[in-house]
């Protein structure tokens, strides 16, 4: 009978990214699918300390053992949701809640040439948003300036442009405007530079035998670029590196099969 040899499986990998954030209280508070992820890795690397024998002649190595091992990672992933977008900047999300209101003389130094967020203020950056009836005039009173002739405004964004074509002088003006009440998202970074939980990737491959991986206790720290603006045609990502620990009295990785059929 003619030997027996092992049948190699090969594996293009695929599959879904979870992560579970552990809370303020270390308890596990759901899995989250981080959505598209094109790469995920785990890296293992060892230190070792060798020993050499003084007995007799040249000290020769008679023992090298493992004494630290290092399991780290990264995370890819191109999928720009909300959640995401607040891990990458370790921040988070909120409402931003726009009440109706007049503003009767808002005043702004300006210079002919630049743009100005009407509503600006340090706590609310993004200022009113969905303005209208905006009117311009001189910081001393007198007749308003003229639309599309002295400023132009992008009235869903709250946008005024001061024209250098136009008469308004560098110095202050006042503008009123009337804005509506609406909501938008806001995600504000924070101070947690890296988040602490569990990763789950379930295995979705075409073909080969499934292999699920787990991670009881992981950190999570945004690296790298993130493009705002480009050129090319290249979808946005974003990187984490990944830390794998192993919990107290636990396992740092467990890699599960799919059940077989009895």
């Amino acid at each position: 009978m003619a030997n027996i040899y092992e049948k190699s499986q090969y594996i293009i990998p695929r599959g879904r990214v979870f992560f579970d954030v552990l809370d303020a209280a270390d308890q596990l508070t759901g899995e989250r699918h981080l959505g598209n992820c094109p790469t995920v890795t785990l890296n293992i690397s060892t230190e070792k300390a060798p020993h050499y024998s003084a007995e007799a002649g040249p000290g020769v190595k008679d023992a090298n053992r493992v004494v630290r091992i290092d399991r780290t990672g990264k995370i890819t992933c191109d999928n720009m949701s909300a959640d995401n977008r607040a891990m990458f900047i370790s921040g988070e999300k909120s409402t931003v809640t726009q009440a109706t209101g007049n503003v009767a003389a808002e005043e702004i130094t300006v210079t002919p040439g630049r743009f100005y967020q009407l509503g600006r203020t340090d706590a609310n950056p993004s200022g009113a948003r969905k303005v209208s009836d905006v009117v311009v005039t001189p910081d001393a009173g007198g007749e308003p300036y003229e639309l599309g002739t002295d400023y132009t405004v992008d009235a869903a964004l709250g946008r005024l442009q001061i024209l250098a074509s136009g008469s308004i002088p560098a110095g202050k003006i006042k503008v009123a405007y009337a804005k509506p009440s609406t909501t938008w998202l806001r995600i504000k970074s924070g101070d947690k530079a890296e988040l602490r939980g569990a990763l789950r990737v379930l295995s979705n491959v075409a073909e080969g035998e499934q292999i699920d991986t787990y991670c009881p206790l992981v950190t999570l720290a945004p690296t790298g670029d993130m493009s705002l603006i480009t050129s090319d045609d290249a979808y946005v990502q974003m990187e984490f590196d990944i830390e794998v620990l192993t919990p107290p009295n636990g396992v740092a990785i467990f890699e599960d099969g799919r059940p077989v059929e009895i």
